[in-house]
């Protein structure tokens, strides 16, 4: 003993050693029952709201349905438009507003098409059945 209340190894020897061992020699425990408040880890989760690029696909994909019978052409754009903000809106979380954008627009870009081919036809066979290439209506 040095007269300092320590033994040989340097460890402090009043009555019981340090974390309770009654040998004075330290423990390989560590004491994590403190008062700290449990912090709950912060994950990067998507969520479940939609954003801007699903609604405007959403609403271009409805217009497109809507619009398909004037010709066909503001069906086609409208649903090309809606396509890609559906697409784009769907890399960051898929949902089900999302996914109905996806499937108006494929929707309203098929009857624009159907509607084009259909109109192109009609205009085409009117033209077919005149002698000089244009309507005999107006004379």
């Amino acid at each position: 003993m040095d007269g300092n209340n320590f033994d040989n190894n340097g460890q402090n020897n009043m009555g019981a050693g340090t974390n309770g061992n009654p040998n004075g020699q330290y423990s390989n425990y560590q004491d994590n029952t403190a008062n700290i408040p449990y912090q709950v880890t912060v994950e990067n989760v998507p969520s479940d709201k939609a954003n801007g690029l699903q609604i405007a696909g959403l609403v271009c994909g409805i217009l497109a349905i809507c619009t398909s019978c004037c010709y066909g052409i503001p069906g086609i754009i409208l649903g090309i438009v809606g396509l890609v903000c559906s697409i784009l809106g769907n890399r960051d979380n898929k949902n089900g507003l999302g996914i109905a954008a996806l499937v108006c627009s494929i929707i309203g870009l098929i009857l624009g098409v159907v509607m084009l081919i259909y109109y192109a036809w009609f205009i085409i066979s009117i033209f077919q059945y005149t002698d000089n290439g244009y309507l005999d209506y107006w004379y």
